[in-house]
């Protein structure tokens, strides 16, 4: 194997360490406080009423309250909820559970990823269908 390889291969090595010792650096320190301020979702999915797709605006006070607002598309129906409020948990690995209050009533899982700008979170309401999507620090 020539030199270069053996560099290369080396250099690889290095950057994957660098970029493991940094993920788990970020995900180790997440809190409430983690989310804070405003977020822009969009979310699709399929409901029993059919194709689902929503678009929206959470507010995280970073002490586990929040409030939001959507604008959703099901069955060939346009939805305007109004606003909601809500309250959220973040363990230290940077996995966030949350429950809407009225009107939605609905729960979710999410991941935090970088540094709390953007987050994955799928619907967990049972008899909601399959929803998921991601938001992101506006």
């Amino acid at each position: 194997m020539s030199i270069r390889n053996r560099l290369l291969q080396l250099a690889l090595v290095v950057l994957s360490l660098a970029i493991g010792m940094q993920a788990a650096d970020d995900t180790a320190n997440c809190s409430n406080a983690t989310l804070h301020g405003s977020y822009g979702l969009h979310a699709t999915g399929t409901t029993a009423s059919g194709e689902f797709a929503a678009i929206g605006r959470f507010t995280y006070d970073g002490k586990g309250n929040l409030t939001g607002k959507l604008f959703a598309r099901s069955a060939g129906e346009n939805v305007e909820p109004p606003e909601f409020t809500g309250t959220y948990s973040v363990t230290p690995d940077c996995m966030m559970t949350d429950a809407f209050g009225p009107p939605l009533n609905s729960t979710h899982v999410s991941v935090i990823v970088d540094n709390g700008k953007e987050y994955f979170i799928i619907d967990t309401t049972l008899g909601h269908g399959t929803v998921s999507g991601v938001a992101r620090r506006q």
